[in-house]
């Protein structure tokens, strides 16, 4: 898995669409996802959310259970997010 999962997970969601033939407009209609949502979930630009993993699974025929452990797979893959520090500065006393 690359950067995460997501690039993996997108890709194989992509495959899974060109292999039943949908373009992204024909996606999009299935789904009821805008077509931008649909294009950054699928190119690795955005981490999707699970319902949209799971539209495209079963708008493609896929197993919407196998997709939903992948999502979670990738999604604890993710690098932690960190929480921002104090600058120097506010952390002096007055």
């Amino acid at each position: 898995m690359t950067t995460g999962g997501r690039t993996e997970l997108g890709v194989d969601l992509d495959e899974l669409r060109l292999l039943v033939g949908l373009s992204y407009r024909e996606l999009a209609r299935r789904t009821g996802c805008a077509r931008s949502t649909l294009h950054d979930a699928l190119t690795g630009q955005r981490f999707p959310r699970l319902d949209t993993v799971l539209a495209i699974a079963r708008a493609c025929g896929g197993d919407p259970m196998s997709w939903r452990r992948r999502w979670v797979n990738a999604r604890r893959c993710q690098a932690p997010r960190t929480a921002p520090t104090m600058s120097r500065q506010s952390t002096k006393p007055s």
